[in-house]
């Protein structure tokens, strides 16, 4: 009897142990995921990041047949629209201020109803150089709300209406390289990742 009483006891402090340690290997995981640090659940990157140039207008005083927008998930510079299937064509638009710089313009900043949805876009700036923002941060974005930059300064991106199976966001970086007031025209350079969770912002195909 003492020997099975015995049994029973080590059997249940072997339990407890376990939960313990599930427990706290829980805690880990969570802990990993809410830093960001989840290049060990993503997928394997297919999609190489690029620089790219993108030559747009500003939204007011311009053209109707000028890009005056970006869609960074397909890279390309569009002029805003809603499509026939109630979607919209862009996940920026531009604009000038009258001091010269540029506004920063989520597509829900401009057509907050879409028939069917508009991408949600997240923004914030940079201190870094364009060429020294190397990886996208997890959080600190501004959702859908205008943003006012000058030559020089950076703008981070995030892309949470990607088409991510998951939900995981692109990111991205941009740069207004010039402006050409003139023509009322605005040189942007950017970099998109567009590997489902994926922040590194350097030009290849990425690991993380």
């Amino acid at each position: 009897m003492r020997f099975t009483q015995f049994a029973s006891t080590s059997g249940a402090a072997r339990a407890a142990r376990r939960l313990r340690f599930f427990v706290v290997a829980a805690g880990m995981l969570g802990a990993a995921a809410a830093c960001g640090d989840n290049s060990n659940f993503l997928s394997p990157a297919s999609s190489a990041n690029v620089i790219r140039t993108y030559n747009v207008w500003a939204l007011s005083g311009t053209s109707a047949a000028l890009p005056a927008a970006v869609q960074f998930s397909a890279l390309t510079a569009e002029r805003p629209q809603i499509l026939a299937n109630g979607s919209v064509n862009f996940e920026i638009a531009f604009d000038l201020t009258t001091d010269g710089k540029v506004r920063f313009m989520p597509a829900r900043s401009l057509v907050p109803q879409a028939p069917s949805g508009a991408p949600t876009v997240g923004l914030t700036k940079s201190t870094s150089s364009f060429a020294d923002m190397t990886r996208a941060p997890d959080r600190g974005y501004t959702d859908d709300s205008t943003l006012v930059v000058g030559v020089n300064e950076v703008v981070l991106v995030r892309l949470v209406s990607s088409g991510c199976v998951y939900g995981d966001p692109y990111f991205a970086k941009a740069v207004v390289d010039s402006i050409i007031a003139t023509e009322r025209r605005i040189v942007l350079r950017a970099l998109t990742n567009r590997n489902c969770g994926y922040r590194s912002l350097t030009e290849g195909l990425p690991s993380n």
